[in-house]
């Protein structure tokens, strides 16, 4: 199978998490891209947490720039600037994720490029977009959750709640893909490169946009209540089990009807409080107060077993390591392994996500291992990279 980006090449400005999420998913599609990053410390994912083997190379770095390569320059110098000026002549895409202005300040902003490389696509990620009054803010993905409505929507009695892992940040990275892929299907027709702006906060109301538009029709935010704040019942939910949590999924008439007969209790579709999906609306705490007491005789993995013989979604709560050993990951080929250089053994990561990208990346680079190769390409000789290195523009 063809590679869908074969041939296509990328130059990687972005650090954190959206921006590399975007070029990840590149490289699962088979583009080249080179990662650009400051000599001396890389990009800051680089620290992030553990270490175990090669200086700089974290597992969270790991997951997201596998198969990238990596060319360490200095972008505040004028030799840095005019080798990655050369870099992007020859690049489709270029990817950053500075605040707005930042590019510009380097001398690369969209118009810049434009006029010298009318075909590139200028791919931009930041917390709030290019334009709007809250543009020069910076963002986190807590950040996001907080001012999209995100973090009060999964409030508890506690108050609000961030979700545990960079919902934001990845989601932000996959728009910023789908908008790229977008505007390179358009320039495959016209010929002509444009400015993908992407901003966190509009990921973030993406997530969030059935809330959004029930807001705009009646004027109610669903919020503090979870799953309720959507007319979702009590067989729809998370619950402790006698071992272990189990979450229900049944939604349908159908499914609420055997849920109860699994369980034991064909007759509760019959009580007038849980017959249909409106009154199980109305009496939510009856029925999540039965079903505490219900599960409390079974377990979480016998549960789950029985619910799907039955066709009703059901699954028991695993932890990351647990699903990351299922065989079902292992038969679909949803992770593979990467190299870590200094470390003592191959890294899981995940692939693109669906079945048809096929360019798994086989190593992560360390800092600047690619500078000699990339900048060979460029047309630079060993003689000019040495004066590089020795300026320390490179590394």
């Amino acid at each position: 199978m063809i590679d869908a980006l074969e041939g296509l090449r990328v130059v990687d400005l972005s650090h954190a998490i959206a921006g590399p999420t975007c070029t990840n998913m590149l490289v699962e599609l088979g583009a080249d891209v080179v990662k650009v990053e400051p000599p001396a410390t890389g990009d800051g994912f680089r620290h992030y947490t553990e270490h175990g083997g090669e200086p700089m190379l974290s597992i969270p770095f790991a997951a997201m720039n596998a198969g990238k390569r990596s060319l360490a320059l200095d972008l505040k110098t004028a030799a840095g600037r005019e080798v990655l000026w050369r870099l992007v002549e020859r690049a489709d895409i270029l990817v950053e994720n500075f605040r707005p202005g930042a590019l510009n300040r380097l001398g690369f902003g969209f118009d810049a490029l434009h006029a010298r490389c009318p075909r590139l696509l200028l791919v931009s990620i930041t917390g709030f977009g290019q334009t709007g009054p809250l543009a020069d803010r910076g963002a986190y993905d807590h950040i996001a959750q907080a001012m999209s409505g995100i973090a009060l929507l999964n409030a508890d009695a506690e108050g609000p709640k961030k979700i545990g892992l960079p919902i934001v940040d990845g989601f932000t990275g996959y728009l910023a893909t789908i908008g790229l892929l977008a505007a390179l299907r358009r320039r495959d027709r016209t010929g002509i490169g444009e400015h993908v702006d992407v901003a966190m906060l509009d990921a973030a109301l993406k997530l969030v946009n059935t809330s959004v538009s029930v807001h705009s029709y009646t004027g109610r935010t669903p919020g503090g209540t979870g799953n309720r704040g959507f007319r979702l019942v009590a067989t729809a939910d998370f619950y402790p089990t006698g071992a272990g949590w189990i979450a229900l999924g049944a939604n349908t008439q159908q499914q609420v009807e055997t849920l109860f007969a699994v369980l034991g209790h064909p007759d509760m579709a019959t009580d007038p409080r849980f017959a249909t999906h409106d009154a199980r609306v109305a009496h939510y705490d009856a029925l999540r107060d039965w079903l505490t007491v219900t599960l409390a005789d079974w377990r979480a993995e016998e549960l789950e077993a029985r619910l799907a013989a039955a066709r009703v979604p059901a699954a028991m709560l695993r932890e990351v390591g647990e699903i990351a050993q299922h065989p079902h990951l292992a038969e679909r080929g949803t992770l593979h392994p990467v190299v870590l250089p200094g470390w003592d053994r191959p890294l899981a990561v995940v692939g693109a996500g669906f079945a048809t990208a096929n360019h798994p990346p086989a190593t992560v680079p360390v800092l600047g291992s690619h500078s000699d190769a990339v900048l060979g390409e460029l047309g630079l000789d060993a003689a000019q990279i040495a004066d590089l290195r020795r300026e320390g523009v490179v590394a």
